[in-house]
């Protein structure tokens, strides 16, 4: 009796959990921004905060809105100044994204780029 419970237990277990990451879906993709983005500030220097933002488009829409990872691959920034940048995803749905790159205090950043991950059904 108690091995057939197990046994059931672990069917379960294994079907439930066979159906539930299946059903998740991987994308992966870059994003970059430089001086050839109409509107480019992110080297303008200057003590004010300044802000960019990069649309990214997912090759195949998810069916809700996925989780979003994302990483700092390139950055060329003026040797002159201290590097400050942070970047972050905004207004995530289910056909994409926002990248938004910000810097402050006189950094100066001719290029950022990196990659995404994103995980959804």
């Amino acid at each position: 009796m108690k091995k057939m419970l197990v046994a059931t237990v672990a069917l379960v277990f294994f079907f439930g959990s066979h159906t539930l990451f299946a059903q998740l879906k991987v994308q992966t993709g870059v994003f970059n921004a430089d001086k050839n983005i109409s509107n480019y500030m992110l080297a303008a220097g200057g003590d004010m905060e300044r802000t960019q933002q990069i649309s990214v488009t997912f090759p195949k829409p998810f069916t809700k809105t996925p989780d979003i990872q994302l990483s700092v691959t390139r950055l060329d920034e003026d040797r002159g100044s201290n590097t400050r940048y942070d970047v972050k995803v905004t207004n995530a749905h289910k056909a994409g994204f926002m990248v938004e790159v910000k810097t402050w205090g006189g950094s100066k950043i001719h290029l950022i780029g990196g990659t995404y991950m994103a995980i959804g059904e």
